[in-house]
Order: C-alpha cells, then structure tokens, then sequence
C-alpha cells in the first residue's frame, strides 16, 4: 500500500533542495536534503536526513490536470500558475514523516498548499506539523 500528498506552490517556488536545506534550519527537528536536487526534475526516492534519521520520500512533479477533477474547489490554488510536487511513501513512518515535514517546510516557507487524497481535505502548514508529529512518533518506536 502507497500513501500519497500533494503540495500546490506558486510557479516561482524554489525547487532545489539547498533552498529546502536553508529553511529547514528554522525548524525542529532539522532535516537535511540532499544536496542540489531540483524537485522540478527529480522523479524518485529523495534521501532524507531527518532528526539524524536517514530516511527520505518519493517525489514525483506532476501537471495540475492530472489532479484537477478529482480536487475540491480552493481559492488559493492558481491553476494556471502552480506547481504540483506529489510524495509518495509505503508503510515507513519516517518516510511518511519526512512527506508531512517536507510539505510544511514549503507551506510555512513558500506559502503552499497541501492535499491528502485519503481524507479529501487540504491541509495548512500546522495540520502537516501535526501530522508530522504523528509519523515521527511512531518512526521512532
């Protein structure tokens, strides 16, 4: 089984994991990203070093018509200027930790919007937190 989320940005977010890396330093724990991947380009496993885990996530980018009959209505997703970066992850938590982390990285950075397509809902930067908290927990057991 493969979980998904999407994250929606603005056309000019930053997509190379060095700007990921500098804004990871304001949060806890720290993740580390591998150096210099555009995740314009990257299609696959993202290896991860969160909270001195090594861990990591799928990510694919994906076109906004792929994903725009199955999404509810969202006035803060422009369709004709957006990127859609989707993390895939299996059963690891800290796979899944590291796709809640890296979400809310760039919602609370870049002002990005995530989707979960299990529960139908958007999810801000302190839902993903949340979530986050979640998986991190139980990476750890």
């Amino acid at each position: 089984m493969s979980l998904d989320l999407f994250l929606f940005l603005a056309g000019d977010a930053p997509l190379n994991t060095d700007r990921l890396n500098e804004a990871a330093q304001k949060f806890n724990p720290i993740a580390v990203y591998e150096r210099n991947v555009d995740l314009g380009t990257h299609s696959g496993f993202l290896p991860v070093i969160l909270d001195g885990r090594e861990t990591g996530v799928e990510t694919y980018k994906i076109s906004y018509s792929e994903l725009a009959e199955y999404l509810p209505p969202n006035e803060d997703i422009d369709p004709e200027n957006t990127i859609v970066i989707q993390f895939r992850w299996g059963g690891d938590a800290n796979e899944g930790a590291t796709a809640l982390y890296t979400a809310a990285l760039y919602s609370a950075t870049y002002q990005g919007v995530a989707f979960d397509p299990m529960s139908n809902m958007y999810l801000g930067a302190d839902q993903l937190m949340q979530g986050f908290e979640a998986f991190f927990n139980l990476g750890s057991r």
